[in-house]
């Protein structure tokens, strides 16, 4: 049962983050900058602490009885991170939801599948197991590359596109980069056994246990997206845009009350997933938010009156996602 419950809460992971963004397309008098504040204040800061204050005992003594090294990793891991995290909000708001979720999660998945299980099971990537996890990646990665092509189709087609210059140049390499970098945050979660340790010693359930990371790490990512956002708003003189009214301020909130939410349920699912919880359910989990992204893609119309050749590519990428989540998947039931 074990198993099975950590893949359906990946699966339910995947879904609340693939979709945790679909509120900002409600905003009416706020900006992006007025938003992503508040998302972030929600995310990263005010959900996780929250989380691992009613959920886990004595979180003050588990901080102090570890090193400071130990701390200091995941925080440095969050920050970098929350450097990819704002690269991910600039390209959803200049390029979509859909496009941008294929390119930076699709790289997010492969390096933070491959980092941990290289550096803490190198003997298995040559064994059966590492070699199942690279043909579900490379199987991945096409299915990436079609439903890249049909988000890239897509937005050209709806005018979102304008040409093919340095600026949309410089955002799809900002997509890729952020996805490299993404995956820090979880390798911060991998490398913060110690403060997981403690907080199991100090009576924490181990599926609630990895909540002790998320406030050090994400604390470093809050950083770095405040920062932009304060100047973002004081150049764009946006600070006023708070007064829209409690409807807007609810948009960010929940967005940011999804992500949390997917990423406190993801790391309870590794704690299910067997020695390779970090690498495979990590794929898993990007994965999952790539195919959530396209259903919530069509259900908000964003396909809709799209040529059927857009539309098939889209959904054999899809289909091909599919694939890769079952050879995966097939990979964790290799390991005993």
């Amino acid at each position: 049962m074990g198993m099975t419950q950590g893949f359906g809460l990946t699966l339910v992971a995947g879904v609340m983050a693939g979709g945790n963004l679909v509120p900002m397309k409600w905003m009416k008098s706020w900006k992006w900058e007025n938003f992503w504040l508040v998302y972030s204040l929600m995310a990263l800061v005010v959900a996780p602490v929250a989380l691992a204050v009613l959920l886990l005992p004595d979180l003050g003594g588990v901080y102090a009885s570890v090193p400071l090294s130990s701390m200091v990793k995941p925080f440095i891991y969050g920050a970098v991170w929350g450097i990819a995290q704002l690269g991910a909000g600039i390209c959803v708001h200049r390029i979509g939801i859909g496009l941008t979720g294929s390119i930076l999660n699709g790289i997010c998945a492969a390096s933070g599948t491959f980092i941990p299980l290289s550096i803490q099971h190198p003997e298995m990537l040559l064994q059966r197991t590492g070699l199942v996890i690279i043909v579900g990646t490379v199987v991945m990665a096409a299915g990436l590359a079609l439903c890249g092509w049909a988000g890239h189709a897509r937005e050209k087609a709806t005018g979102q596109i304008k040409s093919a210059g340095s600026g949309y140049k410089a955002i799809l390499v900002l997509a890729v980069v952020s996805g490299f970098m993404a995956s820090l945050l979880n390798i911060a979660l991998a490398f913060g056994g110690d403060i997981v340790m403690k907080a199991r010693l100090a009576g924490a359930a181990p599926a609630w246990a990895p909540f002790a990371v998320w406030p050090v790490a994400l604390a470093g990512g809050f950083l770095v997206n405040a920062a932009y956002c304060f100047y973002k708003m004081s150049r764009n003189q946006t600070w006023k845009n708070f007064g829209g009214g409690p409807r807007e301020v609810m948009n960010p909130l929940l967005a940011g009350l999804l992500w949390m939410g997917s990423i406190a349920v993801y790391s309870s699912a590794t704690t299910f997933l067997g020695i390779l919880g970090v690498s495979i359910g990590w794929a898993l989990f990007q994965i999952v938010m790539i195919l959530t992204g396209n259903v919530a893609g069509l259900l908000t119309g964003e396909w809709r009156q799209m040529e059927p050749r857009i539309s098939r590519a889209n959904l054999m990428g899809v289909a091909v996602l599919f694939l890769a989540v079952i050879l995966i998947g097939a990979a964790n039931y290799s390991v005993r």
